[in-house]
């Protein structure tokens, strides 16, 4: 089989169901964070505009919970999902590339076993089961071996950014607005500096989620864009390349996946259907 007919068979198609699935859970504890960061703005600015000691010391109370709860107990889980998320889209890749696995990476691939369980879970979502067909393209993929893995590499990449380019735009435009509305309701309220001060440290945690979005993000585009750019670099030569190239550049791939932030559910269904109208490059 080649590349084509390999990401449509059942043991890539439910490989496909078993990352996606575990995916969705990270992104879900991902949004319990950020519900637990405009929790705690909430929270403080309610404490000062009611001013009442009782209210501030439930307010600071309920804040250093949802902190400690969302340092010791969310970003853990958040991160052992998304790693058996990326290991099993590696395992994957593996398979559907004919890429041997990384054995001195010191991660072992998924077992079947594991994979049946999160697929028989992830099929009872549309969600989740839908639209995984020729997850790399259809016949537009090289019959050159070595040609079809670097040309699914940079689909891997060109995806990747363009999906976190957008998405740092839309987060980088929330946050500016954010500060423009506050300007202007201050000054139509006609509050005092004093009460913008304290209303900004309130907010603080959310600006600072806000601003580590952005640089986490920020980081995870350049990356790949890096990556991508050398391996286009290689189309039209790819003799020049081997295996090992592009063993390499398949490591950097799977631990970009399994380090970087992820993007929320709901922005990745609304950019895909343009995203793949896209001519492949």
């Amino acid at each position: 089989m080649n590349v084509h007919e390999r990401q449509n068979d059942q043991r890539s198609l439910d490989r496909l169901v078993a990352q996606r699935f575990l995916y969705r859970r990270a992104k879900r504890v991902e949004s319990w964070r950020l519900l637990s960061v405009m929790v705690v703005a909430g929270l403080l600015l309610w404490g000062l505009a009611v001013e009442g000691g009782s209210i501030s010391q439930l307010a600071t109370v309920t804040v250093v919970l949802l902190w400690f709860l969302d340092q010791v107990v969310l970003v853990p889980i958040a991160g052992r999902i998304k790693s058996e998320a990326a290991t099993i889209q590696e395992d994957f890749d593996c398979y559907v590339l004919d890429i041997p696995w990384s054995e001195h990476g010191g991660v072992e691939r998924p077992t079947p076993d594991r994979v049946n369980e999160l697929a028989r879970k992830g099929r009872k979502l549309a969600a989740v089961k839908n639209g995984l067909e020729d997850w790399y393209g259809g016949h537009e993929i090289p019959t050159d071996a070595l040609a079809a893995q670097l040309h699914c590499q940079r689909v891997n990449c060109r995806w990747d950014g363009r999906l976190r380019r957008e998405w740092l735009v839309s987060v980088c435009f929330v946050l500016a607005a954010l500060g423009v509305v506050s300007l202007v309701v201050g000054v139509l309220v006609g509050v005092s500096l004093l009460d913008v001060v304290l209303a900004a440290a309130a907010a603080l945690r959310l600006v600072s989620w806000l601003w580590m979005e952005i640089q986490g993000q920020s980081v995870a585009k350049n990356r790949m864009g890096k990556l991508q750019r050398y391996l286009s670099c290689t189309d039209g030569r790819s003799g020049q390349m081997n295996l090992c190239d592009v063993r390499l550049a398949q490591a950097l791939i799977f631990g970009h996946r399994r380090s970087c932030p992820a993007v929320p559910d709901w922005f990745y269904r609304l950019r895909r259907k343009a995203h793949e109208a896209m001519e492949p490059g």
